[in-house]
C-alpha cells in the first residue's frame, strides 16, 4: 500500500518552525526588555517627598556629582570637596593617591556643604553615624519605610564595622560613591545586604540641625551611644568580679545604669555600670562608665551630653553623702570609733552612714572588723559610729555598702 504525501504541506512545516521560534524568541526578548526596565536605575532626583528643604536640596547636590570618580580618602581635605585620595592596597586602592575624586564618606559631606553653606558631616562613615546633629535615627528593625530622601544611610553588621554611607533618594534608591574604580552613581539600597541604619540631619521645616532633646526617645528601644576608650570586660552585674565578655573600644550602644562597685585607676573613677550588649559574650552585660572617653568621675552620660537613665532597680548614688547597709542585727553605737561607752542604738535592717574610720576591733571567733561607720542612731543623738562588724554583706575588716561600694574615710 503506497501512503501518498502531500508535498505543499510538507513544505510548509519548515518556514511553520522558523515562524514559531522566531515569534518565541520575540516574546522572550519583549520578557527580559521588561524586566531590565524593571531594574534600571532612575534619574537621580528627589524621589519621594516629606523631607526638609536642605534634605532635598543635599539630594540635589549629591546628584550634580554623578560621574565623579571615587577616590580612597577623597574628600576629606580641610574644606569639602574632591581631592586627592590614598595609595591604599590593604582596602583595594592601590592607586587612589593619583586620583582626584570622593570616597563615600566625602561625597555625602560635600552634597551636604553644597546644600546648606556649612560642613554639617565631617569625618569617616563610623565618626559620622553617632553624629549629635543627627534629630532621628533609625535601624534595620524599623525597615525603610520613615527613610525620606537626604538621610545618610549606613552599611555594616554592627556600629564599630560600618564601612560605607551613601544618600538616599526615596523609593528605595541610593546615591553612593561606591569603590575604587568606580564613579558617583546611583542604584538600589538593596544591592547592598548589610543595611545598618540612617541618620537624618534636618527635620521637615528645620533650618538648622535641631539639638537633641534632654532625654530623647531613641527609635530603637532606648540606646544610648558613648565612646569607649579601650576595650573593656563586661560582667552579669554591676557587683560582679567575674568577667562574661568584652565590649570593643569604639561607639557602643548602652541601655541604662546602675550604681555598683567602683572601678579605678590613680584619680580617675566611676561607680555606674552601664548595661549593653557586648562584642564578645552574651547580651545584657554590664560595662563601667569607667571606660568612657568624654567624661569623668562618677558621670554617665551619652556622646550627646545626656545623662543614662537608671535602670529599674538600678540603684542609686548616695544622697548628700549617705551610703546605704545591710546590719544584721541591732547594732550599739558610739561617739568615737575608740570608745567602749554606748550612746545608743541602731536597729536591725537597712541604713545609711556617711564614712568611715579605723579604730577599735569588734570580734566573734573568726569575724572580726576594724572599721567604723559614722551613722545618726535610730536611738540617741545623731552622729554615732557603729562598727562594720554587723554590716550583713561583707568579710572581716570589709567596709563596702549594699552596692559593692567602698565606704569613703571621714
Amino acid at each position: 500500500m503506497t501512503t501518498r504525501v502531500n508535498l505543499l504541506s510538507r513544505r510548509l512545516i519548515a518556514p511553520l518552525r522558523l515562524a514559531a521560534l522566531l515569534s518565541l524568541l520575540v516574546s522572550v526578548g519583549v520578557f527580559f526588555a521588561g524586566a531590565g526596565e524593571a531594574q534600571a536605575a532612575p534619574s537621580c532626583a528627589v524621589l519621594s517627598t516629606g523631607a526638609a528643604s536642605q534634605a532635598d536640596a543635599a539630594v540635589r547636590s549629591a546628584c550634580g556629582l554623578i560621574g565623579t570618580p571615587y577616590s580612597w580618602g577623597g574628600g576629606h581635605g580641610s574644606q569639602p570637596g574632591p581631592t586627592y585620595g590614598l595609595c591604599d592596597s590593604a582596602n583595594g586602592a592601590p592607586n587612589d593617591c593619583n586620583v582626584r575624586g570622593l570616597d563615600c564618606s566625602g561625597m555625602v559631606r560635600y552634597a551636604y556643604y553644597l546644600a546648606v553653606g556649612t560642613d554639617v558631616i565631617n569625618g569617616t562613615t563610623r565618626t559620622q553615624w553617632p553624629t549629635s546633629r543627627a534629630v532621628a535615627r533609625y535601624y534595620k528593625s524599623d525597615g525603610t519605610a520613615p527613610l525620606l530622601p537626604g538621610d545618610l544611610v549606613y552599611f555594616g553588621n554592627t556600629a564599630s564595622t560600618i564601612h560605607h554611607v551613601a544618600m538616599y533618594l526615596g523609593q528605595g534608591w541610593i546615591v553612593e560613591a561606591p569603590y575604587s574604580g568606580g564613579y558617583v552613581r546611583v542604584v538600589a539600597l538593596s544591592s547592598h545586604s548589610d543595611y545598618y541604619g540612617a541618620i537624618r540631619l534636618y527635620g521637615p521645616g528645620n533650618s538648622t540641625p535641631t539639638t537633641p532633646p534632654t532625654t530623647p526617645p531613641p527609635s530603637n528601644g532606648g540606646q544610648y551611644w558613648v565612646d569607649t576608650n579601650a576595650n573593656a570586660p563586661v560582667y552579669g552585674s554591676p557587683t560582679s568580679t567575674t568577667s562574661t565578655g568584652t565590649l570593643y573600644q569604639g561607639t557602643n550602644y548602652v541601655y541604662c545604669k546602675a550604681w555598683g562597685r567602683e572601678v579605678s585607676n590613680g584619680s580617675a573613677y566611676n561607680h555606674w555600670w552601664m548595661k549593653t550588649d557586648p562584642d564578645v559574650g552574651p547580651g545584657g552585660q554590664w560595662v563601667s562608665a569607667y571606660y568612657l572617653s568624654r567624661w569623668g568621675n562618677d558621670v554617665a552620660k551619652d556622646n550627646n551630653g545626656t545623662t543614662i537613665p537608671t535602670c529599674a532597680g538600678g540603684g542609686a548614688p548616695p544622697a548628700t553623702g549617705k551610703y546605704w547597709v545591710d546590719t544584721f542585727t541591732s547594732a550599739s553605737v558610739y561617739a568615737s570609733p575608740t570608745s567602749t561607752n554606748a550612746t545608743g542604738t541602731l536597729n536591725q535592717g537597712t541604713n545609711y552612714v556617711y564614712c568611715k574610720a579605723w579604730g577599735r576591733e569588734v570580734s566573734n571567733g573568726s569575724s572580726y572588723n576594724h572599721w567604723w561607720l559614722k551613722t545618726d542612731a535610730d536611738g540617741g543623738p545623731a552622729g554615732q559610729w557603729v562598727s562594720a562588724y554587723y554590716l550583713s554583706r561583707w568579710g572581716s575588716d570589709t567596709a563596702k555598702d549594699n552596692n559593692g561600694t567602698t565606704i569613703p574615710d571621714c
